[in-house]
């Protein structure tokens, strides 16, 4: 789904809304406008107009959630990166060619990461060379506690980053359900003509029912982009992974 055509359908269904509970005051006898009828539609799009906020809330908690974890695990994978460098380092020279891996694997995440689109999924390069890490870790040798210790740590650490990985695919694209989509729109467009149908007929009345729709067509948006956080304007800022790789080619 295409948010910038989702929300641009959904801002120009809720103003036809509005135009047409304007049109219909216009055709529609006076009985069917006084205070009683004003008073039976009011009731029942509160009914309405609850549903869809609450709705809409959910939808809003839902994108703003994924988007957080991917953010949450794009920092950690940065985090355990460099703690990963650093106890490698610590293990001493053995560890070499792994560190080396470390530092291209984090630079090859970090452009990864940066790409849009279809281009941004994780690729098989990036996780064999992660799985070419993990090997190197379990086939070294320590001879003391401390090393023992050590490769331990970077066991554990491979295996947070392992887990960033696989949280950063499940959270690539949060995709909500085209009915359920069009259903809210529905809703939305039902509440704007309800409000069209006995609003004062002039221009003030017109420009703020478009404003309207359009706030609700850019929340729409918002909604949207932070389910899709590799493709949108709204992107996952990945600094933390950048200055990680830039560290670790510094410590060369």
């Amino acid at each position: 789904m295409n948010p910038v055509l989702i929300s641009l359908f959904t801002f120009l269904a809720v103003a036809c809304g509005a135009l047409i509970g304007f049109g219909l005051a216009r055709r529609l006898p006076e009985t069917h406008l006084s205070s009683d009828v004003r008073t039976a539609v009011s009731v029942a799009m509160a009914i309405v107009g609850t549903l869809t906020a609450l709705v809409i809330g959910l939808m809003i908690s839902t994108a703003s959630t994924a988007f957080s974890a991917r953010e949450n695990a794009v920092e950690t994978l940065a985090m355990d990166i460099v703690k990963l460098d650093r106890v490698l380092r610590r293990y001493g020279p053995d560890t070499g060619g792994t560190r080396d891996l470390v530092r291209r694997y984090a630079a090859m995440k970090a452009d990864e990461l940066s790409r849009r689109g279809e281009d941004a999924t994780p690729s098989e390069a990036a996780l064999a060379m992660l799985e070419a890490i993990d090997d190197q870790v379990t086939q070294l040798q320590p001879t003391d506690d401390r090393g023992r210790r050590i490769r331990a740590q970077a066991t554990q650490l491979l295996e947070a980053i392992a887990g960033a990985r696989w949280l950063l695919a499940e959270k690539a694209v949060i995709t909500i359900p085209p009915p359920f989509l069009i259903l809210v729109i529905l809703w939305l467009s039902l509440l704007f003509a309800s409000f069209g149908l006995f609003a004062p007929r002039n221009a003030t009345v017109v420009v703020f029912h478009i404003l309207g729709a359009a706030a609700i067509s850019g929340g729409i948006l918002m909604i949207l982009e932070l389910g899709t956080p590799t493709q949108g304007l709204v992107r996952v800022p990945i600094a933390h992974l950048v200055t990680a790789a830039e560290q670790l080619k510094a410590a060369k």
